[in-house]
């Protein structure tokens, strides 16, 4: 996930409630940067399919579950993680748990290179 994103994952694994529907304006307060043109015209943009942005909120345990365009409104949904652990960021800036494929998947959207270009070396 690049560092813009990382204030959005950390105020969704902040929230106490399961749901947070927001306006665009409300993200863009939360990144501290405007969001892209393309969040704006593209439903894709909003797709959970651990893009750069989609880590943002993916990596926290959550899911864009409704978009209006029209009037610039998102939902999110916490999912929790697949092992029912809670692997939220917490507030001391935890980084959160991924599998080997999730960061693959999230380096090779960061870079814009196919997931099997990418190898990762566990050392230690």
């Amino acid at each position: 996930m690049s560092k813009k994103y990382r204030k959005l994952s950390e105020h969704l694994a902040g929230l106490d409630e399961g749901r947070w529907e927001a306006d665009f304006v409300d993200v863009e307060q939360v990144l501290g940067v405007p969001l892209p043109a393309s969040a704006r015209t593209y439903q894709a943009w909003w797709a959970n399919q651990m893009r750069s942005q989609s880590l943002g909120w993916q990596l926290a345990g959550w899911k864009a579950v409704d978009l209006d365009l029209k009037n610039e409104k998102v939902t999110f949904v916490y999912v929790g993680s697949d092992d029912g652990e809670d692997d939220r960021l917490l507030g001391g800036g935890d980084a959160p748990r991924l599998t080997i494929t999730e960061a693959k998947a999230g380096l090779a959207a960061t870079f814009g290179v196919d997931p099997r270009q990418i190898e990762i070396t566990i050392t230690g």
